[in-house]
């Protein structure tokens, strides 16, 4: 292999095998749609063979040119992709001239094989011009002018063309008119209408998986605001205490384990317990005094309610290490499909408009948390009267 495709993304260590990367269409070096080029790159062979084999398929029955246009309906586009290899170079006009010649093989075998009159061909080919105009409009992206330009006339191409097909098809029976007449016009949909659809439901499901990360980010960082971060600050205010800072760095540890490693789920699998283990987190990492009451019926504890009782935790810890008291009240409710959390501390208060911004604890472990999962928070305070933090969530009909 030359020195140059060893910039290529699937490029490994030549000791063991190398994986086939994910087939996608380059924007780069390629004649038409880069159909060619993405399989080149795909199956790591010269892209001349690859547009050779399409040009032997065109005069198959047209196979090769319906293999070109599948595969460019469904495949996606990428800009990381290089060109393809090649050691048989060919200048654009003739490679050009090699898609003309497919064209025209398509055409012949077509014909041969179906025994259509050659007038119908012409109309079929506006067809195939107006797709080509649509779905190169479609790989630039609907972001420009030009693009929706080149979907109108395409469709115009299109739809002409079905037209034109239908009339210049001589048949006595109105019957199969008619029917070819529906036939062509949902081909001429599908044409203009399939790709834009996968590429709509692959910019959907990119989106919905940008999200997920996101929430998954924003996750973790109350994850470690909530644990790691508040045992740090704890440390620092210990640092002359080992025995402590030892308890707090072993107790943080133990809990870390259990997230990473999802072992939480075998140590509280009601939301009831789930309420008092994370109690007593807080009771052993500052020494203040909560006493837990629950209500209702328990129930298998799930995502959700973990969530909640995380948000709830962080409530406790922030009325534990501000509110001056030494003693919390937390109150846990299920009753029917609805959960409700409260915690209460008869302590300093605070003024929540006053909270800056760079105060992570209630905006995005208590309050963000509850938003995510679609839950409602309410905060309660004056200075001097003390906190209440009420969490609620509408769980699912069990």
């Amino acid at each position: 292999m030359s020195s140059s495709s060893s910039s290529l993304p699937y490029a490994q260590d030549r000791s063991g095998p190398r994986p086939y990367p994910v087939y996608a269409r380059p924007r780069s070096g390629r004649v038409v749609a880069g159909v060619a080029s993405g399989i080149a790159l795909h199956l790591r062979v010269d892209v001349f063979y690859v547009r050779l084999a399409f040009l032997l398929g065109a005069f198959l029955s047209g196979l090769g040119v319906l293999a070109y246009a599948g595969l460019w309906m469904v495949s996606k586009t990428s800009e990381q992709l290089p060109e393809a290899p090649r050691r048989v170079a060919l200048s654009k006009p003739i490679n050009l001239g090699l898609v003309v010649l497919g064209g025209i093989g398509f055409i012949v075998s077509v014909g041969l094989v179906s025994g259509l009159p050659g007038a119908v061909f012409f109309p079929l080919m506006i067809v195939g011009v107006g797709a080509v105009l649509a779905w190169q409009a479609y790989d630039r992206g609907l972001n420009s002018g030009l693009s929706y330009l080149s979907i109108i006339g395409g469709a115009a191409l299109v739809l002409s063309g079905v037209v034109l097909t239908v009339f210049s098809t001589n048949h006595s029976s109105g019957f199969v008119t008619a029917v070819i007449a529906v036939g062509l016009t949902l081909a001429g949909v599908t044409v203009l209408g399939m790709p834009l659809l996968l590429r709509l439901l692959d910019t959907m499901a990119s989106e919905r998986a940008a999200k997920a990360a996101s929430e998954e980010r924003a996750e973790i960082a109350s994850r470690l605001h909530d644990s790691v971060l508040q045992t740090l600050a704890l440390i620092q205010k210990q640092a002359d205490n080992p025995d402590e800072v030892t308890k707090l760095a072993r107790g943080q540890e133990r809990e870390l384990r259990q997230w990473l490693f999802e072992a939480q789920e075998k140590v509280s699998s009601s939301v009831f317990s789930a309420v008092e283990i994370a109690c007593g987190e807080v009771e052993d990492l500052f020494g203040i005094r909560i006493a837990p009451v629950t209500v209702g019926s328990d129930r298998e504890l799930t995502e959700q309610t973990q969530m909640v009782i995380l948000a709830a935790r962080e409530a406790m810890v922030n009325a534990a290490k501000h509110a001056g008291v030494d003693k919390l009240d937390v109150y846990a409710e299920l009753v029917g499909d609805q959960l409700s959390v409260f915690v209460r501390d008869r302590g300093v208060g605070f003024d929540l408009d006053a909270v800056s911004e760079d105060r992570h604890g209630i905006r995005e472990s208590i309050q963000g948390r509850m938003d995510r999962l679609g839950g409602s928070v309410l905060i309660h305070s004056a200075l001097g009267e003390g906190t209440e933090v009420s969490l609620s969530l509408a769980l699912p009909v069990s």
